[in-house]
C-alpha cells in the first residue's frame, strides 16, 4: 500500500508471516526509496584511514546498481609501496541466495590496474615511496592532488543526484579556504551550499559555477578536471584577496602622508 503500515506486536497476539514481510518490506525498501534518485557511489561515511601498515575504510553506506550496501564493521588490507599508482577498491559480488537470505557481499583490494570493471568502484588512489608511510592529513586543496605518499579521493564517485560527484570533504575544504578572502556573490552562494551539503554536491552546480567563474562553457567533464578547476578558482580568489588587502594598506598610508 501507499502511505505506512506497522505491525503491532502485543501481548497474545499472533506474530504472523505479514506481519514480519510487512517489517521486512519497510527497512529494506526506506533505503532505496529516499535515495531513488541518485547515482551510485558512496552515499554516507565510508572514512578512510591509515597507520604504519594498513588502510581502512570504516563505517558507511555504498549506492551500487540501485541497492544499498551498509559498511557495518571497519575493514583493512596492508599496504605496500611501489612508486606506482595503487587503486583501493570495493569489490561488487555476484548476488547470492542460501538458507533463506540474499546475500549482496562487497570486499576491498589493492590493485595496480587503474582500469576498473563495472563490478568495482574506486574509494581511494596512492603512489607510496618506499620507506614512506601513507598519510591523509592534508595541508590544504591542493595538497589532496600531492602525488606521493598521500591518500587522493579525487577519483572516487560519491553519490549525488542523477550522476557521481565530487567528496564533499574536497567542497567543503574549498569553501573554508575561500570564505577567508573578499569573494564575489556567485563564490559566496557556492562555498554556502557546499558548506551547508548533507552530502556530496550535485555534479551540475559544481559544474555551473566553474562555467560562470571561469566564464567558459558549460561542459561535463571528470573528478579530476573538477578538482583543478575548483583549485585555479580558490588561487584567483586568494590573489584577489591578497591584492584587495595590499589597496587598503596603500590607502592608509596614502591617508597619513596627507
Amino acid at each position: 500500500m501507499n502511505g505506512q503500515v506497522f505491525p503491532l506486536f502485543e501481548n497474545a497476539h499472533v506474530l504472523r508471516t505479514a506481519m514480519l514481510t510487512a517489517l521486512r518490506d519497510y527497512a529494506f525498501e526506506y533505503g532505496r526509496l529516499v535515495h531513488e534518485d541518485y547515482s551510485d557511489g558512496i552515499v554516507s561515511g565510508c572514512a578512510l584511514t591509515t597507520t604504519v601498515d594498513t588502510i581502512t575504510i570504516n563505517r558507511g553506506v555504498i549506492r551500487y546498481g540501485g541497492n544499498l550496501y551498509l559498511i557495518t564493521a571497519p575493514l583493512s588490507l596492508p599496504y605496500y609501496s611501489t612508486d606506482n599508482w595503487i587503486v583501493f577498491k570495493l569489490e561488487f559480488k555476484d548476488e547470492a541466495k542460501k538458507d533463506g537470505y540474499i546475500y549482496r557481499e562487497v570486499e576491498i583490494a589493492l590493485s595496480d590496474n587503474l582500469e576498473l570493471t563495472n563490478k568495482e568502484m574506486e574509494l581511494c588512489r596512492f603512489k607510496l615511496q618506499a620507506g614512506a608511510r601513507l598519510r591523509m592529513k592534508y595541508v590544504d586543496l591542493a595538497d589532496r592532488n600531492t602525488e606521493f605518499d598521500t591518500l587522493n579521493t579525487i577519483y572516487a564517485p560519491f553519490a549525488a543526484y542523477g550522476v557521481s560527484s565530487l567528496s564533499p570533504d574536497i567542497t567543503r575544504t574549498f569553501a573554508r579556504e575561500a570564505i577567508a578572502y573578499a569573494m564575489d556573490p556567485v563564490d559566496t552562494v557556492f562555498c554556502l551550499q557546499a558548506l551547508n551539503a548533507r552530502g556530496a554536491m550535485s555534479r551540475e552546480t559544481i559544474l555551473f559555477y566553474i562555467a560562470s567563474r571561469l566564464k567558459a562553457a558549460y561542459t561535463d567533464c571528470d573528478n579530476l578536471a573538477m578538482f583543478e578547476a575548483l583549485l585555479t578558482i580558490l588561487n584567483q580568489i586568494k590573489d584577489n584577496g591578497e591584492r584587495e588587502v595590499a589597496r587598503r594598506q596603500r590607502q592608509r598610508r596614502q591617508v597619513i602622508v596627507d
